[in-house]
């Protein structure tokens, strides 16, 4: 129902308060439901149950480690809010991040912090003669970099949130990225006019994720 209230945005306790064109609205709370299905839905899911599984089969002194850790290693959220994680969260996010890179849940927190950094991140697209390529250059290159891509959409666009990883590879790995036959493969043919994005995201050995990088092309 709409409502006249200061500007809400979010849940709490049984409602979900957000906003249209039409004024500020609150609705009944909702879980969405979201079959497991496969692929990369089924993947992640399959890598939180096991970072959650393998926090429980840590000693006490490990999961003090990770506690001291967090401690040390704030993060930022979407509104530049510094946050600390639990011990367990920080190695829920590490140990996704390592199976999301092809390598194995850790014991310790990370010592590596050094994911790498990106430049030169550079898309083109093209229909007629089909491509797609993705032009970077990282440093150190020790670590991984992980490569996802957004559906084919309107040129108009500006922003993106829905993500489909094709690749971890290490971060040596030689630029340009072919990357038109695994996203044909998944999203179809290329088609001219339409907007694509691809966010890169550097980690590093032991699983720290550094600043990803987005990039957009329409294809010509």
């Amino acid at each position: 129902m709409k409502f006249l209230d200061v500007p809400q945005s979010g849940s709490f306790a049984g409602f979900t308060h957000s906003h249209n064109r039409a004024g500020q609205y609150r609705r009944n709370r909702r879980a969405p439901v979201q079959p497991l299905g496969t692929g990369r839905r089924a993947f992640i899911r399959a890598a939180l149950t096991s970072a959650s599984q393998g926090w429980s089969g840590l000693t006490d002194l490990q999961r003090a480690s990770w506690s001291s850790f967090s401690d040390d290693h704030p993060l930022t959220d979407g509104l530049g809010q510094s946050f600390k994680l639990t011990g367990q969260q920080m190695y829920v996010r590490v140990g996704v991040n390592l199976l999301n890179s092809s390598a194995s849940l850790p014991t310790d927190p990370p010592s590596d912090l050094d994911a790498g950094t990106l430049s030169g991140v550079v898309l083109t697209a093209t229909a007629g003669t089909p491509a797609l390529s993705l032009a970077y250059a990282v440093s150190p290159t020790t670590g991984k970099l992980l490569f996802a891509w957004s559906p084919p959409m309107s040129a108009g666009r500006s922003f993106n949130g829905r993500w489909w990883q094709s690749d971890a590879l290490a971060a040596s790995t030689a630029s340009p990225l072919d990357a038109l036959s695994k996203y044909t493969s998944e999203f179809g043919t290329l088609i001219a006019g339409q907007k694509l994005f691809c966010k890169v995201t550097p980690v590093s050995a032991d699983g720290w994720a550094g600043v990803s990088t987005v990039v957009s092309a329409v294809i010509g």
